[in-house]
């Protein structure tokens, strides 16, 4: 019987860490999509600026 509960421990550990992990990867894609649209912005900033300054804005 030890050894079972010391594999229902290792079990629970494992998926805690699991459960670590998927939180960690929800924020990460989070921060990613909040920077993929930052960088969109930023391009059409860019090409906005681009643009006024080819025609002397």
């Amino acid at each position: 019987m030890n050894n079972n509960t010391d594999m229902n421990q290792v079990a629970q550990k494992l998926i805690n860490k699991l459960a670590v992990q998927e939180y960690n990867n929800a924020i990460l894609e989070t921060q990613v999509d909040q920077l993929r649209q930052e960088n969109n912005q930023l391009k059409q900033e860019n090409d906005t600026l681009k643009n006024n300054k080819k025609e002397g804005k």
